[in-house]
């Protein structure tokens, strides 16, 4: 799950009619006056070609123009701006006749893509939004601990929680030696009132850390330190706490006198340990879906049997390789979704007229995340690409006869 959800689930539900939706996915980090260029150049050429597909007299064209064009003029002036540590990758959707106009910023970058569609293309949102889940990272130390909220790529917030500083050496300070309060026994109640302080602070840190990560949604534990302090500190967390810990980094010297390396330090070592843990869980989907499917269970695969699943509202999360490249078909009436473009002349629920769709892929990523499910994309693998490199968790088993269950577009 991500923070992102909703705006996905949000933009998976929009069709459009005459005039097709725009997306559009840049890098806009600029090392220099050339890569402003290129994304420049790079738009221009993809609104040219994309108005030579669309005939003059073509309904929607004229508004497709005005909408390109106020796509174009957006990207010329932000190419002028100052680079920004916040936006190095855009995702922008626009469509004039849904009055639709909305533009996302993000630490991370995109691959360059401008296209038209009936509906928006959310497959690079989709991978933001499943691999850059967010991370709650805890540093303690002697001294206390730091706490630290990393959404999309960057830092969002930070606590530095301390201790009460421990009393003066003159206090309550006796002479002699092992008798009591002299300083034997006050090198030991010392000892034992530091521990306490550390533990305390700790907690506390717990405490901090838990409030977070019921506050995140997806959100991961991430723990910085030598070893020992952190098999110490983690002694301190709840059950439940220990259970996400996704990973336990050392902290590396030059943290120390550097704030602003520290900042970097503790978005990357986030990072890593997301990117690791996820790769971990796109093994784990492909080996579970592709097993559950062979055992009768509540999974399918191969693009015909997951379309199916999608039409009649089953799919409880996609698992979809991200190199995954078919067509299909859409009906215009009923919204029922075809594998195979070829396979059919009017839809076989309604029969109704069928429109082509190029880009099967996101009409699978867009369906699934309109109907309230989750999508997995996963890098290309032997396994799942043995069944044309898709799969599905279901719901239930049958489309319907199951209490919840959704009518098929069969159903009258």
């Amino acid at each position: 799950m991500s923070m992102l959800d909703g705006t996905l689930s949000e933009l998976a539900r929009l069709r459009s009619g005459s005039e097709p939706i725009v997306s559009l996915y840049l890098d806009v980090r600029w090392s220099d006056e050339r890569q402003r260029d290129r994304v420049r150049l790079y738009v221009q050429d993809r609104i040219r070609k994309t108005l030579g597909h669309y005939p003059d007299d073509a309904p929607g064209h004229e508004a497709l123009s005005r909408t390109l064009g106020r796509v174009q003029e957006f990207v010329n002036g932000l190419t002028t701006q100052a680079n920004e540590a916040e936006k190095n990758g855009l995702a922008l959707f626009a469509c004039e006749s849904l009055s639709l106009w909305r533009t996302h910023f993000f630490h991370r970058t995109f691959q360059p893509e401008l296209c038209t569609d009936g509906i928006p293309h959310l497959t690079q949102f989709a991978r933001l939004a499943d691999d850059d889940e967010p991370a709650i990272v805890i540093m303690p130390s002697r001294q206390g601990a730091d706490v630290f909220q990393v959404l999309l790529g960057d830092l969002a917030r930070q606590e530095q929680l301390r201790g009460p500083l421990p009393r003066s050496d003159g206090d309550g300070w006796n002479t002699g030696t092992g008798e009591p309060g002299g300083p034997a026994e006050r090198e030991k109640r010392d000892q034992r009132g530091e521990e306490e302080r550390v533990h305390r602070t700790w907690r506390l840190a717990a405490e901090q850390a838990t409030q977070l990560l019921d506050g995140t949604l997806g959100a991961h534990l991430v723990l910085i330190g030598p070893s020992a302090t952190l098999a110490a500190f983690e002694r301190e967390l709840p059950d439940r706490l220990r259970a996400r810990v996704i990973a336990r980094v050392p902290r590396p010297r030059q943290w120390a006198s550097n704030a602003g390396v520290q900042r970097d330090g503790i978005i990357a070592g986030a990072a890593d340990a997301v990117t690791h843990h996820e790769a971990q869980a796109e093994a784990k989907a492909v080996a579970e879906v592709v097993g559950q499917s062979l055992r009768g269970g509540l999974a399918v695969l191969g693009p015909e049997d997951v379309v199916q699943a999608l039409n009649q509202g089953r799919v409880h999360r996609l698992v979809l390789e991200e190199d995954f490249a078919r067509t299909g078909w859409r009906c215009d009436n009923c919204d029922a979704l075809g594998a195979n473009a070829e396979s059919a002349e009017v839809c076989p629920y309604c029969a109704g007229a069928l429109r082509a769709v190029q880009y099967l892929g996101e009409a699978l990523v867009a369906r699934t995340l309109g109907e309230g499910g989750a999508v997995e994309l996963v890098r290309h693998t032997h396994k799942l690409h043995s069944y044309r490199g898709v799969g599905a968790f279901l719901r239930q088993s049958a489309g319907n006869g199951l209490k919840g269950a959704k009518p098929d577009f069969r159903s009258p």
